[in-house]
């Protein structure tokens, strides 16, 4: 909230007593306030002690909102993943569908081929026929091998190889699985990929990756054999990935489109976010503005009115005590005096109430003297203080807003910290000037134990917001029992 270049801060005028001011020569060197009186026992540790262990303590109130292209950016990149999670999901179960759905077609193609073989499966090579052999090697090489099927057994219910394409393998037995031997005995069919690794199987390891058929047949004779074919695994994944390629242009098209039509959406649903944010900044800076008219308004009707009577009545109370105890009624003249004594300090707290509400000083002598004012109950109450303000060229509106920062950190230590030493440091540069509130309090969790908004004071929280919208932040770095530092920064203009 800036409203235009203000005056140069002046150093301090000379403040309350107990509070010592000392300046140096240069003329960018801070005035600097230290307590005098009923000097701390040293309850709490001091700051140096407390900065050692600021690298353990959390900022807050840093971070700045994110802008409309920012936020649909992220929303778009997070649909983006979303989708292709499920892309990757549909992948991989289409595939897995796909894959059993060629691995059955694969099997129906065996069966079939073994269907073409059943003519010339004679009992003759139950008996090593070798013209009975013959035929059905001619019929299998002719009909049944091809480039997808690459190799051809026939195994009797012992477990013998009573054919193969492969001729050293006939002849040799090999046990069957029980699955095997229930297709043989019942004439059903089963397909699996087959494990090189098997004896019966140690002349195909060429082939990397088979799929095994089995089919159940009979002999023109009525024997009961098994009917296996070897089918490259190649071909079977081909064919699972030509019915992904069918199907995955139409999906992603699909996909494409629906994060197409969610990112306007997303779109004016943040401009929409940012423009209630802006009218709720607006609505707040109208808060504020209206808050310090009517704190003013309040300020001076206590000073022409309450105060002022208040004041009267102390000095005549004060002179009536001097009249009886001339008189030689020294009960009334101390009952009255008193009086006189509460009375003035009624005076002081409700002009300490006055500068807390509306300091009358702040932008007419300065910040250092309005400062100083916010500083003096704390001493008061016998808490060492040290205020240090570099004169620096500032805004009116930077100037309230820093006052504001110190004036609420320096309550929240007065009611909460039960710290023995409090430092107030302003100090800038040609572009920003900086705030730093520290004590050797009881300290906070950040987000915890603040004052908030409905007490009637300004509140860190909407502190933090006034200084983002000055272009500025509010840190607060604190940790339970070691104490707390409040950093704020804010441009000058």
């Amino acid at each position: 909230m800036v409203l235009g270049p203000g005056p140069l801060l002046r150093a301090p005028q000379p403040p309350q007593k107990g509070l010592k001011v000392s300046h140096r020569p240069h003329r960018h060197a801070p005035a600097i306030v230290t307590a005098m009186d009923r000097k701390p026992t040293g309850v709490r540790p001091p700051l140096s002690e407390t900065r050692r262990k600021r690298k353990l303590m959390r900022p807050h109130y840093s971070p700045r909102p994110a802008s409309v292209g920012s936020a649909v950016a992220v929303f778009a990149a997070t649909g983006l993943a979303a989708l292709v999670a499920i892309w990757i999901s549909v992948v991989w179960v289409a595939r897995k569908d796909s894959t059993r759905s060629a691995v059955l077609d694969a099997r129906d193609i065996a069966v079939a081929k073994s269907t073409t073989v059943a003519p010339v499966l004679s009992d003759g090579i139950l008996r090593d026929d070798p013209a009975a052999l013959a035929r059905l090697d001619t019929e299998v090489r002719n009909k049944v091998l091809s480039p997808r099927t690459v190799r051809v057994k026939i195994w009797s219910e012992e477990g013998r190889i009573l054919y193969s394409d492969d001729t050293p393998l006939v002849g040799q037995r090999f046990p069957l699985g029980p699955s095997e031997r229930a297709a043989l005995l019942t004439g059903s069919s089963l397909a699996h990929v087959s494990d090189l690794t098997e004896p019966e199987n140690a002349r195909d390891h060429h082939f990397h990756k088979l799929l095994e058929v089995y089919d159940g047949m009979r002999t023109t004779g009525g024997t009961p054999v098994l009917f296996e074919a070897y089918l490259r695994m190649s071909s079977v994944t081909a064919e699972s990935r030509r019915t992904m390629a069918s199907v995955a242009p139409a999906f992603l098209a699909g996909l494409a489109l629906l994060l197409l039509v969610q990112i306007p959406v997303a779109w004016s649903m943040a401009r929409r976010l940012q423009r209630g944010r802006e009218q709720e900044k607006r609505l707040l800076h109208r808060a504020i503005e209206a808050g310090a008219v009517e704190r003013r308004h309040i300020a001076a009707d206590l000073h022409d009115g309450v105060v002022q009577a208040l004041a009267g009545n102390a000095f005549s109370l004060a002179a009536a005590a001097g009249e009886a105890e001339r008189a030689g009624m020294g009960e009334v003249a101390r009952t009255v005096g008193t009086a006189a004594a509460e009375l003035r300090q009624t005076v002081r707290e409700l002009r300490n109430m006055m500068v807390a509400i509306a300091p009358p000083r702040l932008h007419q002598e300065g910040l250092a003297t309005a400062l100083a004012d916010v500083v003096s109950p704390l001493q008061r109450r016998g808490v060492a203080t040290t205020l240090s303000v570099e004169p620096v060229a500032i805004s009116r509106g930077a100037e309230s807003l820093v006052f504001r920062a110190a004036q609420e950190a320096l309550r929240n230590v007065t009611y909460h910290a039960d710290a023995s030493h409090v430092g107030v440091t302003v100090e800038g540069t040609k572009d920003t000037i900086r705030l730093r509130v520290e004590d050797n309090g009881v300290g906070f969790v950040p987000g915890q134990g603040e004052t908030s908004r409905e007490t009637g004071h300004m509140g860190l929280p909407l502190l933090a917001e006034l200084a983002e919208e000055a272009g500025g932040r509010l840190d607060i770095h604190s940790r339970p029992g070691a104490g707390t530092l409040l950093v704020l920064e804010v441009p000058v203009r």
